[in-house]
C-alpha cells in the first residue's frame, strides 16, 4: 500500500489525525527532552520551569481572555468575526510589544527581562492557536507538529554547538510561538488592518473577556502555582525544582489523549452541544488514558535515564504521584469544551476557582513538610476536585446515567468494532 493512501486513511477522521500528530509530537519530544534536560541539568530547568511559570501566568493576564469567545460569537453567526477578532489581537499585540520593551529596559532582572519579551508573542500565538483550533483542528494539529521538529532540531544544535545557558532554551519557546503565529494567519489567508479593529465590538466581548480571563488564568494557576511557591515562598532549591519539572513533564504525556479529545470537541462544540459526543469520547478517552498512564508508569525509571540521565531519577516518585489526578482531570477538559461553548462561563470559573484554592491551600501546608512531592500531593488533590466537579455537574445537568460515562452499552461496543474493523479494512485496501 502507497504511503499516501495510509496518510489518506490517517487524515480523514479528526480524532485520529488527532490523536496521530500528537503521538508523532510526543516521539519527537523526547527527543528533545533527552538534550534539553542534559543540556541545562536539574538547577538550571528549575530556575527555567519558574521563569516559564512567569510567562504563561503574565500572557494569560495580558490576553484578558478576548479570544475565549470566539467559539461562542461563530457558533451565533457573528458578521465578519473572524476578521473582528484578529483586527483586536494584533493591535494587541503591537501595544504590548511597546509596552515589554520599556519593561524590559527598565528592570534590572534577567527573568523580568525575559517575560516583558517573550509574554506578548505569547499571547498572539495562544490567540491564534485557539482560533484555528476552532476553525480547522487538523491543521491546528500540524503547527504544533511543525513547531515540535524546529524545537527538536534546534535544541539538538545546541546540544553540540553552545555552552549550557538558559537563553536556548528561552529561545526555543519565542521559536515554537512565531511558527505558531505564522503558520496560522498563512492559513486564514488574510492579514487585516489593527488600526480597524472595532473597538465597540471589543467592548462587547471584554465583559466574557475578563471572565475567560480569570478562567484561564486558573486553570495556569492549577498547574504553575506549585513551581512558583516552591521557588519564591519557601525557598526550595531550584536543584528539586528541576527535579519536579522534569517529572510534571513526564506526567503531561498522560495528557495526550484528554488534550486529542478536548481539541476536537472544541470544534464540534462550536456548532452543536453534541452531547452524546461528549459522553462517548468520556469513556473512550477513560481507558485510553488508563493504559497511557500505565505505559508511563512501567517506563518511567528507564525513560528518566533515557532522556535525562541517572541524575534525574530523583523525578520518578513526583511522576508516578502526579499520574493519580490525570483521570478526574481529563473530565475537566473534556466536560469544560461544552461549558465554554454554551457560555456557562460562571459555572465554569466558579468550580474551577474551587480546585485553585485548594491546591495553593495544600501546597501551603504539603510543601513545607514534603518539598517536591508535597507539591505533587497538593496538585493530584486540587486535580481530584477539579474533575469531581465537572463531572457531578455534568451528570446533573444533562440527565446522564453515572455508568454511560464508565461503561459501553452493547450497541456503542459494537459501533467501536465497526469503526476499528473499517479502519483495518482502509489501511489494508490497495490504492
Amino acid at each position: 500500500m502507497r504511503l499516501s493512501g495510509i496518510a489518506r486513511r490517517i487524515t480523514g477522521n479528526d480524532y485520529v489525525y488527532t490523536i496521530f500528530t500528537k503521538i508523532m509530537a510526543v516521539l519527537i519530544g523526547l527527543i528533545a527532552s533527552s538534550y534539553s534536560n542534559r543540556f541545562l541539568g536539574p538547577e538550571l530547568k528549575g530556575e527555567l520551569g519558574q521563569i516559564s511559570s512567569m510567562i504563561s501566568i503574565v500572557a494569560v493576564t495580558a490576553n484578558f481572555g478576548l479570544y475565549q469567545p470566539y467559539p461562542y460569537y461563530k457558533r451565533q453567526g457573528e458578521p465578519d468575526v473572524l476578521d473582528k477578532f484578529l483586527r483586536i489581537f494584533l493591535l494587541q499585540f503591537f501595544v504590548y510589544m511597546v509596552i515589554g520593551v520599556a519593561g524590559a529596559l527598565a528592570f534590572d532582572s534577567f527573568a523580568l527581562t525575559a517575560v516583558c519579551l517573550i509574554a506578548p508573542i505569547q499571547v498572539l500565538a495562544n490567540q491564534l492557536s485557539f482560533m484555528i483550533m476552532v476553525e480547522d483542528v487538523k491543521f491546528k494539529n500540524t503547527i504544533f507538529f511543525t513547531a515540535r521538529i524546529t524545537n527538536t532540531l534546534i535544541t539538538i544544535l545546541a546540544f553540540y554547538t553552545m555552552e549550557r545557558t538558559i537563553m536556548v532554551s528561552l529561545a526555543l519557546v519565542v521559536v515554537g510561538d512565531l511558527i505558531t503565529v505564522v503558520m496560522a494567519l498563512r492559513r486564514m489567508r488574510r492579514m487585516p488592518n489593527p488600526l480597524r479593529a472595532d473597538m465597540r465590538f471589543a467592548a462587547k466581548i471584554v465583559p466574557f473577556g475578563i471572565i475567560s480571563m480569570i478562567t484561564t488564568l486558573m486553570v495556569t494557576l492549577n498547574y504553575r502555582v506549585d513551581t512558583l511557591m516552591m521557588g519564591y515562598l519557601f525557598g526550595v532549591p531550584d536543584v528539586e525544582i528541576g527535579y519536579y519539572t522534569l517529572g510534571v513533564s513526564l506526567s503531561e504525556y498522560g495528557w495526550l489523549i484528554p488534550d486529542a479529545f478536548r481539541e476536537v470537541l472544541f470544534s464540534r462544540t462550536a456548532r452543536d452541544n453534541a452531547i452524546d459526543e461528549v459522553t462517548m469520547s468520556m469513556k473512550v478517552n477513560l481507558y485510553l488514558t488508563i493504559l497511557m498512564i500505565v505505559a508511563i508508569l512501567v517506563l518511567g525509571k528507564p525513560v528518566i535515564w533515557l532522556l535525562a540521565g541517572e541524575e534525574y531519577l530523583p523525578a520518578y516518585p513526583v511522576t508516578v504521584l502526579l499520574m493519580v489526578g490525570i483521570v478526574p482531570m481529563s473530565y475537566f477538559k473534556i466536560i469544560g469544551t461544552l461549558l465554554l461553548a454554551q457560555g456557562k462561563k460562571y459555572v465554569y470559573l466558579g468550580m474551577l476557582t474551587f480546585a485553585v484554592v485548594v491546591n495553593v491551600l495544600g501546597n501551603l501546608i504539603t510543601i513545607p513538610l514534603w518539598g517536591k512531592m508535597g507539591a505533587a500531593a497538593a496538585s493530584v488533590l486540587s486535580y481530584a476536585v477539579a474533575g469531581g466537579c465537572f463531572l457531578a455537574y455534568y451528570l446533573r445537568t444533562y440527565h446522564i446515567p453515572v455508568r454511560d460515562v464508565f461503561f459501553f452499552k452493547p450497541e456503542e461496543i459494537a459501533r467501536l468494532k465497526g469503526m476499528l474493523q473499517k479502519v483495518r479494512r482502509r489501511l489494508g485496501a490497495k490504492t
